[in-house]
């Protein structure tokens, strides 16, 4: 296992160009009207699959989740002080504010969170200050959100075609193109391929590129990362993957090939005050717009 990562990694490293979701239909004949037609239906279809039109009737939801991440990997793109760690996670709904508390490990009964992106932290009886922004565990805040938001989020971008067909593990999959600005891979925006189950109309694997991110290795721009969305739970009428498996790269077909995994405990809309979120009512509220550190 560890061969495979030091050599994935080394490939990664050699490479110049950035990571690119396209798949050959969309880079042989480009994005016709016609699959945009298609590929926003198959968008809309999921969404409503998936419960997501109920979403507006919530404004907050929690969730407690262990979290591990392994191997070389792991340990360079963990977001939290360590490997396997227990959460909670607090989310506004369609904003990246948002806290986690450290269930466990050196920093338990910590909190850390994010208002209109500016960082806080605060430990055991102690008070809450605004403080350096710390790029980790802002990230991993922002992208575990994204995760469970996410066909929700992708339903408005501006660039969304069918991408064509997969079969996988003897399943086959629609396969939908989603990005910003144009179609070509560019530093400013990630690009999204996602695979919906044929037969459940269910999104089961995304495929993601990782331009923002901190690790500014050499030829970071390069790397991209999967998801694999498992064991669906209907919460008020909508279904939240109670696993995660992430992969670097491609889906792996054996699960055990992951670097990271999410494994939720509980999961509940409207549990607490979203004052929670905004510790300082003097800060502007910006919603889902994303400012760069």
């Amino acid at each position: 296992m560890k061969k495979i990562i030091l050599i994935t990694i080394a490939s990664v490293l050699l490479q110049s160009c950035m990571a690119d979701m396209r798949t050959k239909m969309i880079k042989k004949d480009g994005i016709s009207s016609l699959n945009v037609d298609k590929g926003k239906a198959l968008v809309e279809r999921t969404w409503r699959k998936h419960g997501f039109s109920k979403l507006s009737n919530h404004k907050v939801y929690s969730l407690t989740a262990k979290d591990t991440w392994r191997g070389l990997m792991g340990k360079m793109g963990k977001p939290w002080p360590e490997a396997k760690s227990k959460l909670k996670f607090k989310y506004a709904i369609n904003t990246f504010d948002s806290q986690v508390a450290f269930l466990n490990g050196k920093r338990e009964n910590t909190i850390a969170g994010l208002q209109s992106w500016q960082y806080y932290e605060q430990e055991q009886q102690k008070d809450l200050e605004f403080t350096k922004y710390d790029k980790r565990i802002a990230f991993g805040l922002s992208a575990y959100q994204y995760f469970f938001e996410m066909i929700d989020r992708l339903k408005r971008a501006p660039i969304i075609s069918y991408a064509g067909e997969k079969k996988f593990n003897n399943i086959k999959y629609d396969l939908v193109f989603i990005t910003w600005e144009h179609p070509k891979p560019h530093m400013e925006h990630d690009q999204y391929l996602l695979w919906i189950d044929k037969e459940t109309q269910l999104l089961k694997y995304a495929v993601y590129s990782l331009r923002d991110n901190y690790l500014k290795m050499p030829g970071y721009k390069a790397f991209y990362g999967s998801i694999k969305f498992d064991d669906y739970k209907s919460i008020n009428g909508i279904l939240i993957p109670y696993k995660q498996t992430i992969f670097l790269n491609q889906p792996s077909k054996k699960d055990k090939r992951h670097i990271h995994q999410l494994i939720v405990e509980d999961f509940k809309f409207d549990d607490f005050d979203i004052s929670e979120l905004y510790p300082n009512p003097e800060i502007e509220k910006i919603g889902d717009k994303k400012i760069k550190k």
